[in-house]
């Protein structure tokens, strides 16, 4: 299996005020949905097809995942509780090992438990290694089983170095 891992973009900034909408509820920002469009774009040229998208559930998460959704061909987004924040490596692991077939998986969620996954797969530490930036991505291919530290971690590209491949 491949596995995209993709920081969402973007967001507009907490609300301050009182009765502001919820974490969960936040938006990309103009320049967020810009950017991940032009990402999303770059993305269907180095992937060339996804079996499933997947996202958080967030509202950030899920307008990240939609644009790439839209540049390939409409994909259906699948909701993954486990790429909330605050999920564990095990939790995502245990979601992917149910998706027997899949060849090519792209998830959309948030830092730092993107960075844990990843270190996790590659390494089977718990403590993350790398970081993404908003609308970061990478690659891990994972030559059989989900397991922690079987994975090869294959690129990790900044948001502005995926969007200059566009």
């Amino acid at each position: 299996m491949e596995l995209l891992v993709i920081r969402h973009d973007l967001a507009e900034p907490r609300d301050a005020t009182a009765g502001a909408r919820s974490d969960a509820e936040r938006p990309l920002s103009d320049a967020g949905r810009k950017r991940a469009r032009r990402a999303a774009r770059a993305l269907a040229r180095l992937a060339g097809k996804l079996d499933v998208l997947a996202s958080s559930g967030l509202r950030r998460a899920d307008e990240t995942a939609l644009a790439i959704a839209q540049e390939f061909g409409g994909l259906r987004i699948e909701p993954v509780d486990a790429l909330a924040p605050g999920a564990k490596p095990e939790a995502v692991a245990d979601w992917l090992r149910g998706l027997e077939g899949a060849e090519r998986v792209a998830i959309v969620g948030h830092e730092p438990g993107l960075s844990r996954l990843v270190t996790w797969l590659v390494s089977g530490l718990s403590t993350a290694f790398l970081e993404f930036g908003k609308g970061g991505v990478c690659l891990v291919e994972i030559p059989g089983r989900v397991a922690p530290g079987e994975a090869r971690l294959a690129w990790l590209l900044r948001p502005s170095q995926l969007r200059r491949l566009r």
